[in-house]
């Protein structure tokens, strides 16, 4: 299937409304950890360039994400951190995430 940011984005709302799994429309779409060329082509639709944003093609993600989020409130990313859990388990079927990866979520979720 090809990367279609327009569809996702509907297909979203869509899935919000009915009670549809997050994780079911991104599998739907092709966004699987399999698949990065997915994700590659949906960002270069939305004008993300990782390349200009990590030009050193390293980064300290943990601070990234912290940085991009400082001013959500301990509750949005308790709940943030729960949506990613349960799209990752499904997405990834059932397969856990990178330990660091869970303990950085475990600390939003103590937030």
């Amino acid at each position: 299937m090809s990367a279609d940011l327009d569809a996702l984005r509907q297909r979203v709302v869509e899935a919000v409304t009915s009670g549809k799994s997050l994780g079911q429309v991104f599998k739907e779409i092709g966004i699987t950890p399999d698949n990065p060329a997915v994700v590659q082509e949906i960002m270069a639709q939305a004008g993300i360039d990782p390349a200009a944003m990590f030009p050193d093609g390293q980064v300290d993600m943990p601070s990234f994400v912290n940085n991009m989020t400082k001013d959500l409130s301990p509750e949005m990313k308790k709940q943030l951190a729960q949506l990613i859990e349960g799209m990752a388990g499904e997405i990834n079927n059932g397969q856990p995430l990178p330990p660091d990866i869970q303990e950085f979520l475990k600390s939003w979720q103590k937030s």
